[in-house]
């Protein structure tokens, strides 16, 4: 119940401070009107002299301002424009590499009847060359890290690609060293201690 008295409170408190801050928030937001300084020439009587405003009138460095019939009109010459280029396409021959063809999924079987084939038929169907995209590999479904751990990267980098004998060297090494729990699920289906 404190824990809805407490939602209650803080609903409470964000919902007085919105409200507080709200007229604050709309004050800040109006526009403020501009005010004109009273030196400043008013629109009206600034001095008109019937210059064109399309011609430029030449200044002086020191001086007043000359008369109107010195003022020079600027003339814009033409705008260079850069060289002609040729805009024609050159197609080039080049030799397009050969497609590339994924080796076929070799399928790696073996029915004996040691421990380490039933458990690959029970993690892998009995494929030794099993690359699932799961993370582990081979028959016994090695992950890299304890492929390399347990010596399996002195035959083949990933375990699908190293032969049944190899797989079963680097689980024996598994084995000795941790028994069959790094295969539980398999383990307890096949009665292994």
């Amino acid at each position: 119940m404190t824990l809805v008295r407490r939602t209650l409170l803080l609903a409470a408190i964000s919902i007085s401070g919105v409200a507080l801050l709200a007229p604050l928030a709309a004050r800040s937001a109006a526009p403020a009107p501009v005010e004109l300084e009273e030196h400043l020439l008013a629109v009206e009587a600034a001095p008109r002299g019937g210059v064109d405003r399309g011609t430029l009138s030449i200044r002086a460095a020191a001086g007043p301002a000359p008369a109107a019939e010195t003022a020079e009109e600027v003339v814009a010459g033409p705008i260079p424009t850069p060289g002609e280029a040729p805009m024609e396409a050159t197609l080039h021959a080049a030799a397009t590499p050969p497609p590339v063809v994924a080796a076929p999924h070799r399928v790696m079987t073996y029915d004996g009847d040691t421990v380490w084939d039933d458990l690959a038929r029970c993690e892998s169907g009995g494929n030794w060359a099993i690359n699932s995209g799961n993370g582990y590999y081979g028959g016994l479904q090695f992950s890299y890290d304890t492929w390399h751990g347990y010596g399996g990267g002195d035959f083949a980098e990933y375990p699908h690609e190293a032969t049944r004998e190899e797989q079963i060297i680097v689980a024996e090494r598994l084995h000795a060293a941790r028994g069959f729990q790094p295969w539980p699920a398999c383990r307890i289906k096949l009665g292994l201690p």
